[in-house]
């Protein structure tokens, strides 16, 4: 009985087990199934509310800038790269014609941005972020960009920066000049003494903190008006001091020449003046070109003659080149080593070939280097004999003893003569001069060495060429006669003076025949002139 009783119970107890997992499924069943129905209506309301924001955020191209957005202080809503570039280009130009005042310890000078090379910097890159802003990343990040757009503008960084080259140019130029630069000791010269005048240390400008600074200041403070900015300073040492100078007491060398007068004196001087005072440390180089240039009024010169394409003509700073020869001169007998010279394209009157040293700017300059282990200075005047003398001090260390001499030789000699060319406008027989004749020649300077008077070593240190400059007459064969014309023509042919004064005289005679007589003071003039040959 009790056996049965617990049979049942048992049954009882697993057909209430099996009902109660029955239950629990359908229940899991129900749960399920409302996580799926909840699922898919977040799902189906986010592909809608989706699809609402890509509607909203298609109403922009992405290949046009967005509502509100500013570059700086640049509308570019609603252009494309093109027209965004444009915009800024053209603010760009505004900007740069805005003046600044470069501020150096009390002193200034006025420029303009656009001098100063001011531009954008990386411009593509600043176009490209606006025009990407909204349109691109994700559709969230795009939709909630545009959303606070139409509530308010977006302002893009502005990004500008000088043009490096430039900015150095114009602070080179226009503001270094006015610090208070640091002076090098001096030597000067008081009747027979040498006196030092002692360095003094300057300020100058810090290019490079500047540029920096100038920079900063237009990315974070400028109002895009005129304005001044103070440039950074820096300390400025001597290249010569006193201490340098003590052992330069000795003469190196010295050589004069006559200054002559007119226009042409003015550039000597002025170049004798640029040059004087000169100290190269040892090793250091100098260009007399760089020391005495440009030649331009603004720089003190006057026209002046001087030598172009084979003829004497004005130009400014004409006779700049006896300075450097007279210098060149110096600088052989101080035996400083010549890095660069040149001779004249014609022969000068005030040295003998191959000791002249020609400067034409661009083309030819005279440079030497300092070879002792001593400074050396260069101390110039024009005086009171109108001599112009270099005189080259530093520490002589040279042999005792030991003396040089420099022998110019020529070599070969082209004499000048006359050219004799058609001018087909002028009166038959009548002569014109032009050019300016001038012997040619080949020439090498020697370099003879003696000890105690007696020579020891001789060396070819420099050869020149110079150029035949022959003087060109203009023979005018307009007449009447044509055969008259065609005799003086063939005469010109030959080159032959003999020649073409005997044809203009038969010619001015078949003139005078046909022409009812050709005027005697013609003839007159073109014999006398055919006859001198060389009148200017």
């Amino acid at each position: 009985m009790g056996k049965e009783r617990g049979k049942e119970a048992r049954k009882r107890k697993i057909k209430h087990k099996s009902t109660s997992r029955k239950l629990e499924m359908k229940r899991r069943k129900r749960r399920l199934l409302v996580l799926k129905l909840t699922a898919l209506g977040a799902a189906v309301a986010a592909i809608v509310i989706m699809a609402a924001m890509y509607r909203y955020v298609s109403r922009y191209s992405e290949k046009e800038v967005g509502p509100n957005i500013y570059i700086g202080s640049v509308n570019v809503s609603g252009m494309n790269q093109k027209e965004v570039k444009g915009a800024l280009k053209k603010h760009l130009a505004e900007d740069q014609q805005e003046k600044v005042t470069l501020k150096v310890e009390d002193q200034s000078v006025e420029t303009s941005w656009g001098e100063l090379g001011l531009k954008y910097k990386d411009l593509d890159k600043q176009v490209q972020h606006a025009v990407e802003y909204g349109s691109k990343g994700s559709l969230w990040s795009r939709f909630w960009k545009i959303r606070r757009l139409e509530k308010e503008k977006k302002v893009l960084e502005e990004v500008l920066e000088l043009d490096d080259k430039m900015a150095k140019a114009v602070i080179k130029e226009q503001a270094i000049p006015l610090s208070t630069h640091a002076v090098d000791a001096a030597l000067t010269k008081k009747g027979e003494t040498l006196e030092i005048q002692p360095e003094k240390t300057g300020r100058t400008i810090d290019i490079k903190k500047s540029i920096s600074q100038m920079e900063s200041y237009l990315n974070n403070e400028w109002i895009h008006k005129k304005t001044s900015v103070e440039l950074v300073l820096k300390e400025e040492l001597p290249k010569v001091m006193a201490k340098d100078l003590k052992d330069v007491k000795d003469e190196l060398g010295s050589f004069s020449t006559d200054a002559g007068g007119g226009q042409r004196w003015q550039n000597l001087k002025n170049g004798v003046d640029r040059l004087n005072g000169t100290v190269l440390m040892p090793g250091e180089e100098i260009s007399v070109y760089q020391e005495t240039g440009p030649y331009d009024a603004e720089h003190g010169y006057v026209e002046a003659g001087s030598y172009e394409n084979g003829q004497v003509v004005d130009s400014f700073g004409g006779g700049i080149c006896q300075v450097s020869t007279t210098l060149y001169n110096a600088v052989l007998l101080a035996e400083l080593e010549v890095v660069e010279r040149h001779p004249h394209s014609m022969l000068v009157n005030y040295v003998e070939p191959s000791r002249d040293a020609a400067i034409a700017t661009g083309l030819l300059d005279f440079r030497f280097k300092n070879n002792y282990d001593a400074p050396v200075c260069i101390l110039a005047e024009i005086d009171a004999a109108n001599q112009m003398k270099f005189v080259i001090y530093g520490k002589d260390t040279r042999e005792k003893g030991r003396t040089i001499k420099f022998e110019s030789e020529t070599l070969t000699t082209a004499e000048a003569g006359s050219v004799y060319q058609e001018n087909p406008q002028a009166p038959l027989g009548s002569m014109k001069y032009s050019g300016s004749p001038h012997t040619g020649k080949t020439a090498q300077l020697w370099k003879v060495i003696y000890k105690d008077g007696q020579e020891v070593s001789r060396e070819v240190i420099n050869q020149s060429t110079y150029a035949r400059s022959d003087q060109v007459v203009e023979v005018g064969t307009a007449s009447e006669n044509a055969a008259a014309s065609a005799l003086v023509r063939e005469a010109l042919v030959t080159q032959d003076q003999a020649k073409i004064a005997a044809a203009i005289t038969q010619a001015q005679a078949m003139g005078s025949q046909s022409a009812g007589g050709a005027s005697n003071q013609n003839q007159e003039d073109a014999s006398g002139a055919a006859a001198t040959g060389s009148a200017q």
